[in-house]
């Protein structure tokens, strides 16, 4: 029975230690993508109401692309191709490169 209790112990503390460091997790990736959409607004960029995570989806597969070894020119023009139907120059494109690169590519 003690050694139940023991256990207990040590796992409430362990249990409350991840719920918070869950938590934090979340605000830090939120504020992290706030920076994120907040640096692509002041480039000039727009989109639906309700696509955030789209474009924040956006923003981490161009993080992914760099690591695994695409450049940036690389990233964008492939980008540009899925976006300049909707008006985005390269230079806009090059713009979200790097600002997905800023913000989520570890340095």
């Amino acid at each position: 029975m003690s050694s139940r209790r023991w256990l207990t112990k040590l796992t409430i503390p362990a249990i409350i230690g991840a719920a918070l460091t869950t938590g934090t997790a979340i605000a830090t990736a939120d504020a992290t993508d706030d920076a994120y959409l907040a640096k692509l607004k002041n480039l000039g960029f727009s989109w639906q109401s309700g696509a955030d995570s789209d474009i924040i989806g956006m923003g981490h597969g161009i993080c992914s692309d760099r690591l695994a070894g695409k450049t940036p020119d690389a990233i964008a023009a492939d980008l540009h191709g899925q976006l300049s139907s909707k008006g985005y120059s390269f230079a806009d494109i090059t713009g979200m490169v790097s600002a997905a690169e800023s913000v989520y590519c570890p340095g």
